[in-house]
This record gives structure tokens, C-alpha cells and sequence, in this order.
């Protein structure tokens, strides 16, 4: 279970201290600082849009963080489903890694060799 977080247990004294900021600056408006609510104003202003700055930063940061760790587990997955010893059997190569008696189309090895010799291309031993 979460712990309650330190806005939602002072939640009435925020929404005190928001009405006692509100009226006082509508109170130095009336009284006539209007200079001094246009400064409040501007301040609140750019502390309201720094502030959804900072949020929107903070998301991409997220989604950074969530990418990296996809990443990292289809990394963990894919090494978990083809181990670098060779002895799997791939399923894109249809090889099982050695290369021994492997031949292609072309009629090469599958590792490079030269080209297999027709006196021997069906295994036996002439």
C-alpha cells in the first residue's frame, strides 16, 4: 500500500495559504499597487510555465528510461534464445554453425571454401 504524500496530508493548509495569497494581492490591487499585482502576476505566470517545462522534460526523461529498458530486456531475451556457443540450430541460416559439408547453391562450401568436387559431391570416395 502507498504512503500518503506530504501534499495530500496538508492539503487544507495549501488551499489556506493559496486564499490568503489571493487576497492580499487582490487587497494591494485595490489599495493601489497595481505595479506590484502586475509583477505577482508575471511571476506566477512564468513559475506556472516553468513549471510545465519541467513536466514535459520529466516525461521525456520517462520515455527515455522506458525505451533503454525495453531495450535491455529484448537484448536479455535475444541472448537467451540464440547462446554464442553455435550449437542451436538458427532458423534464418538453417545451418547448424560449422560448416562442415555444407554447400550452396553455387556449389561452394557455406564457409567460403573452394568449389566442391564433382567426383566427391555425392560422399563417396572415388
Amino acid at each position: 500500500m502507498s504512503q500518503p504524500s506530504a501534499l495530500s496530508e496538508n492539503s487544507s493548509l495549501l488551499i489556506a495559504a493559496g486564499v490568503a495569497v489571493l487576497v492580499l494581492v487582490l487587497l494591494a490591487g485595490l489599495l493601489g499597487f497595481g505595479g506590484a499585482v502586475g509583477i505577482l502576476g508575471f511571476v506566477v505566470y512564468t513559475a506556472v510555465w516553468l513549471a510545465v517545462a519541467a513536466f514535459v522534460l520529466w516525461l521525456f526523461y520517462r520515455l527515455v528510461v522506458a525505451v533503454e529498458r525495453i531495450a535491455h530486456a529484448q537484448q536479455r531475451i535475444a541472448a537467451a534464445e540464440n547462446p554464442p556457443s553455435g550449437s542451436q540450430v538458427t532458423a534464418a541460416s538453417g545451418t547448424d554453425g560449422d560448416g562442415a559439408d555444407d554447400t550452396d547453391i553455387d556449389r561452394t562450401d557455406a564457409d567460403g571454401g573452394d568449389t566442391v568436387d564433382e567426383s566427391d559431391a555425392d560422399g563417396d570416395a572415388a
